[in-house]
């Protein structure tokens, strides 16, 4: 999830745990949440590798359980308030609730290095959604007004955990019911959990579609499936392989062999594009992964079709 959420999360849940409540709590409780996401600024070598290893260690919850117990204390020693036992806590839940929410989004987090590196990727809700992040901003906020006003609405925060994860679960039950069996996800549009993107992933082809929970259902969208094409770049391939949970293609574009990321953008057009190899001389030669940018526009996110794609 975007920071600001796991920011607000993780002040609540410190409102939640800690037997005083006020604005130094939150904001440490808060700080503590974001610590794990400090991993998008280290360089493994290449962009590609930079991007699978976003949510990797820093995000494991058996790594973060053992740093728990030196995070709590720093916060003993630094805040004080009361006892160590309770930052223990804080620390422990501020930064679990953080990878364990981030699992629930289509990026995929590696919850159990360094016994596996399958990457967790529910995908039942967008990185950013208002509806979530709201009422638990509107707890922080209160808490930052002062002491009088937070304990005057003191179970304020208590509803806006409650509130925001019903939410998680009934986006994740949506979910449930619009996704296809086979190997195929479902996951919502911006912002929403009302419309949401469909993929399905066949030997030969690739598909796309949106439905909204109302049973509206768009016009599926086919690409060939052409992963076979990389499978003399294993490496590469096996990296991106689980870092997808299979959920990939590839491109060919100007002599270049391209890797697509499909649970983000649109089957067409990737968020997530990189360049693995090029052709010289009719031969496929290695190069060093790097990024393409790619440009999507409302109606891509939406599956809204624009003026000029309606027949006339």
């Amino acid at each position: 999830m975007d920071s600001l959420t796991q920011f607000v999360l993780g002040g609540s849940v410190a409102l939640a745990v800690a037997p005083e409540k006020n604005a130094k709590i939150a904001l440490v409780g808060g700080l503590i949440a974001t610590l794990p996401d400090l991993d998008i600024f280290f360089n493994y070598g290449n962009d590609l590798l930079n991007t699978v290893n976003h949510r990797g260690w820093t995000h494991s919850l058996i790594y973060l359980s053992l740093i728990s117990p030196f995070i709590g204390w720093v916060g003993f020693r630094l805040v004080g308030l009361f006892g160590y036992f309770r930052w223990f806590l804080i620390a422990w839940m501020a930064l679990l609730t953080h990878t364990l929410l981030d699992s629930f989004t289509i990026f995929g987090t590696s919850l159990f290095l360094p016994l596996s590196d399958m990457r967790v990727m529910t995908g039942s809700i967008f990185i950013i959604d208002p509806v979530y992040t709201v009422p638990l901003l509107f707890s922080i906020i209160l808490a930052l007004s002062g002491k009088e006003v937070f304990w005057r609405i003191k179970n304020f925060n208590t509803w806006a955990l409650v509130f925001s994860h019903l939410y998680l679960l009934l986006s994740f039950s949506i979910q449930q019911a619009l996704v296809p069996e086979g190997k195929a996800f479902a996951t919502p549009t911006p912002f929403n959990i009302i419309k949401w993107r469909v993929v399905e992933i066949n030997d030969k082809t690739i598909s796309e579609y949106f439905v909204d929970i109302f049973g509206n259902k768009g016009e599926k969208v086919v690409v060939l499936n052409n992963q076979i094409l990389a499978k003399e770049f294993k490496e590469v391939l096996d990296k991106y392989q689980n870092f997808t949970n299979g959920f990939f293609n590839v491109e060919v574009i100007d002599d270049k062999m391209i890797l697509v990321d499909l649970r983000m953008g649109g089957i067409e057009k990737s968020v997530f594009r990189f360049v693995i190899a090029e052709l010289v001389n009719d031969q496929w030669l290695k190069v060093k992964p790097y990024r393409i940018m790619s440009v999507l526009n409302i109606n891509q996110i939406y599956g809204v079709k624009s003026n000029k794609d309606l027949p006339s």
